[in-house]
């Protein structure tokens, strides 16, 4: 077993926002599994919840199970904002970069708190969805629609991440397949520029909707080219489940939003959730800016 081959390993094991989960052991599975923990030398701190796992067809219990492994492993979480063939004008990609041994799920926990003493329903956030009402928010007045902004804006400033942006217009490409190109390209310009960051990690973890398939492809490309092939792994990604792929949507609606206020094209919407151009620059862009990848 090589060092990248038990990194992946462990990687799997622990991919739940930042906390370990338990996965149905085979015989082989666990073997490995004990091999990858003894090469690596992880560090565990033990949980006191009870974990069924199979083995051999046999359920026994494992009282003591780690909660949460030390892997040298980067999350990237992204998102995009726009259409392909820029009916909207534009076409916004965000990426999220989280290190993993970086905690988020107590972050996590307090945002659901506050939720719940607010008395506002835990919705996964959509900016778009929010902002007009629809889908899940459909049910929900502008005044707490508006109240789930300002704590999901609360939540982002205490999260451990960094971002950035990738912005297109309809001068940077005439069809998907040059856009294709153009994200790749400047995608694998910024890992090249700051390959030594980059280098330090054993696994990167990519979780992507698939929601259009310029950014799909052009990213595989892009990390594989840069990177080598053996060393992103990419992932099926629930924006439901995974709050930062949520992060990844209210960058690109922050983005949007600065981009209508900047050109004067603010609608009432805009000025109902995020106040006027002054107040949406101090309260929602230069907090967010704060967390840019330099």
């Amino acid at each position: 077993m090589n060092r990248l081959a038990a990194s992946r390993a462990l990687a799997k094991c622990c991919d739940v926002d930042g906390c370990a989960i338990g996965l149905p052991f085979g015989p082989k599975h666990f073997k490995f599994f004990h091999k990858a923990v003894e090469f690596l030398d992880c560090k565990m701190r033990y949980s006191t919840c009870r974990i069924g796992v199979s083995l051999a067809g046999l359920a026994f219990s494992i009282d003591s199970l780690w909660e949460r492994c030390v892997v040298n492993r980067l999350n990237l979480h992204i998102d995009e904002s726009g259409s392909q063939d820029f009916s909207e004008g534009r076409y916004i990609v965000a990426v999220v970069l989280h290190d993993h041994s970086a905690n988020i799920a107590d972050p996590i926990d307090r945002y659901e708190c506050r939720l719940s003493i607010a008395g506002l329903p835990n919705i996964p956030f959509h900016g778009k969805d929010l902002l007009h009402g629809n889908q899940d928010y459909a049910a929900v007045s502008p005044g707490d629609r508006k109240r789930l902004l300002a704590q999901f804006a609360r939540f982002v400033r205490k999260l451990p991440f960094s971002f950035f942006v990738l912005r297109y217009g309809v001068s940077d490409a005439r069809n998907r397949e040059e856009l294709e190109a153009r994200i790749r390209r400047d995608l694998a310009l910024f890992v090249f520029d700051r390959l030594p960051y980059f280098q330090l990690f054993d696994v990167i973890a990519v979780y992507y909707d698939n929601g259009q398939g310029a950014v799909s492809i052009a990213l595989r490309d892009a990390l594989d080219f840069a990177l080598a092939k053996n060393v992103a792994d990419y992932r099926d990604a629930d924006p439901s489940a995974r709050r930062l792929l949520q992060v990844a949507d209210y960058i690109c609606t922050v983005v949007r939003v600065s981009d209508d206020y900047d050109a004067g094209r603010q609608t009432k919407t805009h000025e109902r959730f995020f106040g006027n151009r002054r107040s949406f620059m101090q309260s929602f862009k230069k907090q967010l800016e704060r967390k840019l990848f330099n």
